[in-house]
């Protein structure tokens, strides 16, 4: 029975509470919209960090799954990609794995079943799918067999399936003509397959020829390994430090600085996502928290406006256990309320997340239905409703009997409302400085970022790629003929200052090196002589907008047959030729003195290619006249007047009658290209500024909304003591002082905070201190001002209050 009573009491509850609500819809409108932005923001984020974060790699026992990279520190490359000689050895060597499997790059030109394309693909070891534990989900993957003869086979993405082929499910068996060489094909992923890129369309056999297996001077591969049972982290990278040791011994020449590391998959596909969404968490957790702060302090002057009612109600027998309940099922319902809106808004929220997405993992969508979200959602309803409802709930029930009695005189209970509503305040003011010196420090960092020289031009420059199939292509006068054609005809459009073909764009690729040695020249002994190769057509430099310091660029005097010529950046004219001027020397790219030597004819300005935050590496500039055959240069480089999205369709005509076969793709402007590395910084920041704005907003609302009923409840005081005298300046700064006191408690400790959580940001932070002096000082500022703002409205009112109306009221 007691159960039975129990449910009819909550059920009378909530609809006192829904007409309670009903007779305050302004209220209501504000209260649950303050609980939906907080439990929306929340929702959205939360399904970032499950789908990255909690939820497992979908592949077999994905903890077990480490990446081993090659230890070149020497060289600038801590994490440094293997050469196949080296990964050879490694899975004869090692006693820690049970198997190791290995990818390297790879693209091809799709033609004869439709349009042509270039697709993204992958060469692997056919260990690669077994050691990751994931099998198509038709058909097969190749054999160990296939993989050492070179077959022509393909496993195919399921997007190229689905995309190019319609899902035809008798896919496996038919042939596909890729870069002129036909190749059967085997097998299809599943849609969530994905390896350290979601934009793979095919993986083919690596086939490593008996020379390659044992080269160790060019280093190209991913490696993936799976561990033993048993065997931790430590104790691989300690195994394969051995394995490194043997290899320095029988290999000096080229691995004398080798060594290796091992990190688990998803620790190296994270990178710094982690610390993003955790600190977008932290983030959105602190606006709900500031919201539910707000909320209660809107509810304890609510209550104090409904004293009468609850007066009446206590002296009809309701109990203090009773009349919390009352006021709790009150806010549980618009907690309920935010909750729901919440939930629905979150989707949207969730894709503006995206871009924090590693490439290694796959893409997937936020659903309201999805179980884990609805969960979440629930929760950080009933949490929300509680936090914002219980305190003024057990205020306003301490409070009900005396004013029966006492109505109008001030309280110990309405003493400690104030303090409470005060210290909300307080909290509200501090959560809102940690959020605007975290959205501050992002917003440095990308103005430092941004603020960097880069060396070239990158405004008003169209890239695209038309990589020309081997099978086609074989001799190097047919791609010299090709790149002079569309040259020559891209140069002649309206709007095209420049144009020409490079092998690497800036901001694609941190490696992509050559040893060196510059003749007259020393290296540092713990430096190894390594250098970023460029190579280009005629113009490239010019295209780019690179600075000349010394000497000349690559121009049309370089081709073949000629001297052969290098244009060097500053960092290697500085680090290697200090002191003398570095045109005229000869530097040579192989280790032997019969190696061909270029003369250097120029100095560049560095130019970030790696990126805006690597260090600056040498880096050497070729012609690809000269070298023939031993380079590719696949993007085509347009510079125009304006705006250079409108040459694309022109462009993409010209490559076209060169070679109607001759897919065009990856079609950037370069700005894109170098945003692409801050977009992740942008969108934290952003969001921050964002949680930080609503932050602010509701503090300051806050600080408003006590003050101002500070200022109804003592109005009969203010008209008695400007009736006595007092000045209109007197009773301004009062009431802003309270409300200065109230900042600056907030301000303090909110800087305390700050200080300790902005420390965990260093690792996100570029050419800015986690304890930046300029973040911290605007944002006190910037707090102060509104807050001062925020008090003197209040403040005026009350200044301009009539003492004999406040007398006649009371």
């Amino acid at each position: 029975m007691a159960h039975i009573r129990w449910i009819e009491d909550t059920w009378q509850d909530v609809r006192v509470g829904v007409r309670t609500l009903r007779k305050a819809p302004a209220f209501a409108a504000v209260a649950v919209a303050t609980v939906a932005l907080g439990i929306g923001a929340n929702t959205a984020i939360f399904s970032a960090v499950d789908t990255i974060l909690i939820r497992p790699l979908p592949y077999a026992d994905p903890d077990r799954l480490v990446m081993v990279w090659e230890d070149a520190t020497a060289a600038g490359f801590p994490r440094n990609t293997p050469a196949p000689g080296n990964y050879t050895e490694w899975t004869r060597l090692n006693r820690v794995f049970t198997d190791m499997g290995a990818t390297a790059g790879g693209s091809a030109n799709v033609t004869g079943d439709g349009s042509p394309e270039q697709l993204n693909g992958r060469r692997v070891t056919a260990s690669f799918f077994s050691v990751l534990g994931v099998a198509p989900v038709v058909g097969r993957s190749f054999t160990d067999e296939e993989d050492r003869g070179g077959a022509r086979v393909v496993v195919i993405s399921h997007g190229l399936w689905q995309r190019r082929y319609g899902g035809d499910s008798s896919i496996v068996g038919k042939t596909l003509q890729m870069s002129g060489l036909t190749y059967q094909v085997v097998g299809v992923m599943p849609r969530s397959f994905v390896f350290r890129r979601n934009d793979v369309d095919y993986w083919i056999p690596v086939h490593f020829t008996p020379a390659q297996a044992t080269q160790r001077r060019s280093h190209y591969l991913n490696v993936v390994a799976r561990l033993r049972p048993g065997v931790t982290l430590a104790a691989a990278d300690a195994e394969m430090r051995r394995v490194s040791a043997v290899l320095q011994q029988q290999y000096p020449d080229s691995n004398a600085r080798v060594t290796t590391t091992v990190v688990p998959l998803k620790e190296d596909l994270l990178g710094t996502t982690r610390a993003e969404l955790l600190v977008l968490m932290g983030a959105a957790g602190a606006v709900l928290l500031i919201a539910c702060a707000n909320l209660a302090s809107l509810l304890l002057s609510r209550a104090a406006s409904r004293r009468s009612d609850l007066a009446i109600r206590t002296a009809l027998g309701a109990t203090r256990g009773r009349l919390v309940r009352q006021l709790l099922a009150e806010g549980m319902m618009l907690s309920a309320l935010g909750g729901g809106l919440g939930l629905a808004i979150a989707p949207a929220g969730a894709s503006l997340l995206a871009r924090l997405t590693p490439r290694g993992f796959p893409e997937s969508a936020v659903s309201i239905l999805d179980l884990r979200l609805l969960g979440f959602a629930l929760v950080a309803s009933i949490a929300a409703g509680v936090i914002f409802s219980v305190l003024p709930a057990w205020q306003a029930a301490r409070t009900s009997w005396r004013a029966a009695v006492e109505r109008g005189t001030r309280t110990t209970s309405g003493t400690d409302a104030r303090r409470t509503r005060d210290a909300l305040v307080v909290f509200q003011v501090a959560a809102a400085l940690v959020l605007l010196v975290a959205a501050g420090l992002m917003l440095r960092t990308l103005g430092q970022l941004r603020s960097i020289d880069l060396g070239f031009r990158p405004d008003h420059v169209l890239t695209m790629r038309t990589t020309l199939p081997p099978t086609t292509y074989r001799e190097w006068p047919q791609r010299l003929e090709f790149y002079n054609r569309v040259l020559t005809n891209v140069r002649a459009l309206p709007g095209v200052t420049n144009a020409a073909y490079g092998s690497v764009l800036p901001f694609a690729s941190t490696g992509n090196t050559n040893w060196f040695q510059i003749e007259g020249a020393t290296a540092a002994p713990d430096i190894d002589p390594d250098a970023l190769r460029r190579v280009g057509t005629s113009g490239y430099l010019q295209t780019l907008g690179a600075h000349v310091i010394e000497g000349r660029l690559l121009d049309d005097r370089d081709v073949e047959g000629a001297p052969l010529t290098a244009v060097v950046n500053a960092t290697m004219a500085r680090r290697y030729l200090s002191g003398t001027t570095a045109v005229g020397h000869h530097i040579r790219f192989g280790a032997g003195p019969t190696s061909p030597a270029f003369t250097i004819v120029g100095v560049v300005q560095d130019l970030r290619e790696r990126g805006y935050e690597p260090a600056m590496k040498p880096g050497v500039y070729l012609s690809v006249a000269q070298l023939g055959d031993a380079e590719q240069t696949d993007y085509l480089v347009v510079r125009g007047s304006g705006d250079v999205t409108g040459l694309t369709s022109s462009v993409r005509r010209i490559v076209s009658a060169v070679d109607p076969e001759q897919p065009v793709s990856a079609v950037r402007p370069l700005d894109a290209i170098l945003d692409v590395t801050v977009d992740d910084r942008q969108q934290q920041m952003t969001l921050l500024v964002a949680f930080a704005g609503l932050a602010l907003f509701l503090a300051s609302i806050g600080l408003y909304g006590v003050l101002s009923y500070l200022v109804a409840q003592r109005t009969r005081e203010i008209g008695v003591r400007i009736a006595l005298g007092a000045s209109q300046g007197s009773v301004v700064r009062a009431v802003v002082g309270r409300g200065a006191a109230l900042t600056a408690t907030g301000l303090v400790i909110g800087l305390v905070v700050a200080w300790a959580s902005a420390r965990a940001m260093q690792g996100l932070l570029y050419g800015v201190s986690a304890m930046d002096p300029v973040t911290f000082i605007s944002v006190v500022a910037l707090l102060g001002s509104i807050a001062l703002v925020a008090s003197w409205l209040p403040a005026r009112r009350a200044a301009s209050v009539d003492p004999m109306i406040a007398l006649r009221a009371e």
